[in-house]
């Protein structure tokens, strides 16, 4: 139960030391390893241990434990707050009332936040993060653990408004409030996390998965362990790319613009990914008829309705007004990327950059798990809510795109325009974007990189303007439309 008999045996602890006992504090050399102490100084974990002090509740293993960790200073606020900030406490018993099972296509997966009291809660939550915070995904033939913690986390929102709110740092009781003091614990956690994933200390599985085959190594310049400095590092790494004749040699573009200047139609995939057309809710009922995103997009409607409503002007961060007008009506593709995958976001389109930002929000939240990553194995599918990333961080790069007219109409040219929407999910969630990503930048067809993520989940939402392009994935021949199950067995 992840170190829980150390927090059931705190009470104990406690009364066993006597009338002013205590345990003398674990040394910062003894408790620090060597390759963590560039993320935690011994000021630092004195600091935590001072702030631990007056805990009772848990053992001083416990609090060696937290002030040991990258991510102590995030995790000792929230065990001191959740034991003695009235609000915080209240949010947490909020969160851990709303705790519902998880669906029967989740099966055999269980709600491991369902638990009896809000201490209970309390105590998971920290001893679930202390282990998540230096956990480094590993890899294993067909299969690999990069989503061992981040998977067990959406049940702690799973159609849970208060849960939900606690993770975004918003107060239960009034969701349109922070929680008092700017508490962010999920927030502050992912940046404590982030700096132990680029740090030297992260590298440990990277020879793992440089070994695996499913990594396909060989389509990239660096394909030694050494020649990586962190696990961020490796996560964000590029392929070998031909800047000669602006190709990258492992993923051909569907008829490149060098060779087919003529045919300035095509859309190319950002990344590799899994795609899906974006929906539109009829019903707000979970399972309820849908609809493909075709249908029009109005400025104040939303792409999928559940509980916080998102629109295209939302969507679409500063970008200037006529811009997000253009996507009124449009349509629009998700893709979203698997762990042991490139994570970096190319241009789908030939065309000039008009809008660049990263739009900064959460990454915690996602309040239906069950449909962004069902059991099928196609994240997004059909019946996913869009209408929650508004307050997710982002990126926003719009393209403007000038192609032929069909033979013999007027005008002889056409302008449309395509929305590229990096969204960073769960703990670091990082969304980069390329220096060179700028208006006025011109960009080609599956080679221009816009930018990347870090370790989290990944997604990227394509807009397309009205009139512009289907929300269908069209095809062509020799194109990969999928992988083989190697290592599984056929029933």
């Amino acid at each position: 139960m992840h170190n829980m008999r150390a927090f059931l045996l705190a009470a104990t602890m406690a009364g066993s030391l006597g009338a002013g006992g205590a345990l003398a504090a674990t040394p910062y050399d003894t408790a620090v390893p060597p390759a963590h102490r560039t993320l935690i100084s011994k000021a630092a974990y004195d600091e935590r241990l001072k702030t631990l002090d007056g805990v009772t509740e848990v053992s001083e293993t416990v609090k060696t434990r937290i002030a040991a960790s990258p991510c102590g200073a995030s995790i000792s606020s929230l065990l001191v707050n959740g034991l003695s900030n009235p609000t915080i406490r209240n949010g947490l018993e909020m969160a851990r009332a709303g705790m519902v099972d998880t669906p029967p296509s989740a099966k055999p997966q269980e709600n491991i936040w369902k638990v009896a009291t809000t201490n209970d809660l309390l105590f998971k939550l920290v001893d679930y993060t202390l282990d998540w915070c230096v956990a480094l995904p590993q890899i294993n033939g067909n299969s690999d653990d990069g989503m061992k913690y981040i998977g067990p986390m959406y049940w702690f929102y799973y159609q849970n408004l208060a849960g939900k709110a606690f993770a975004q740092g918003r107060d239960p009781t009034n969701p349109t409030q922070p929680l008092p003091g700017n508490f962010d614990f999920f927030h502050q956690f992912s940046v404590e996390n982030g700096a132990y994933m680029d740090s030297p200390a992260s590298t440990a599985t990277i020879p793992q998965w440089i070994a695996d085959p499913r990594t396909e190594i060989a389509d990239y310049p660096r394909r030694k362990p050494e020649d990586y400095t962190s696990w961020n590092d490796f996560f964000a790494r590029i392929l070998t790319i031909n800047e000669a004749e602006k190709l990258i040699p492992s993923r051909p573009s569907t008829m490149p613009e060098r060779e087919y200047p003529e045919r300035d139609y095509i859309i190319v995939s950002p990344t590799d990914c899994i795609m899906n057309p974006l929906i539109q809710a009829l019903d707000t009922v979970p399972g309820g008829k849908r609809q493909f995103i075709d249908n029009p997009l109005q400025l104040d409607t939303v792409l999928d309705i559940k509980h916080i409503p998102i629109t295209v002007k939302q969507l679409l961060g500063s970008a200037p007004d006529d811009l997000k007008q253009a996507f009124v009506g449009g349509t629009g593709l998700s893709c979203i990327l698997m762990p042991n995958t490139y994570h970096n976001f190319h241009s789908p389109v030939n065309g000039e950059v008009v809008h660049a930002e990263v739009v900064k929000g959460t990454t915690f939240g996602y309040d239906d798990w069950a449909n962004l990553m069902p059991s099928n194995h196609n994240p997004a599918q059909l019946g996913t809510d869009f209408s929650q990333f508004e307050v997710y961080q982002r990126g926003v790069v719009i393209i403007k795109v000038t192609y032929r007219n069909a033979t013999g109409q007027k005008p002889d040219f056409l302008t449309g325009y395509v929305a590229s929407i990096p969204v960073g999910l769960d703990t670091i969630g990082s969304v980069v974007l390329a220096k060179d990503i700028v208006p006025g930048a011109h960009v080609i067809r599956g080679y221009t990189r816009i930018g990347n993520f870090f370790y989290g989940g990944s997604m990227n939402v394509l807009l397309f303007s009205k009139g512009f392009a289907t929300g269908s994935v069209q095809t062509r021949l020799g194109n990969q439309i999928g992988i083989i199950n190697v290592g599984v067995t056929p029933n």
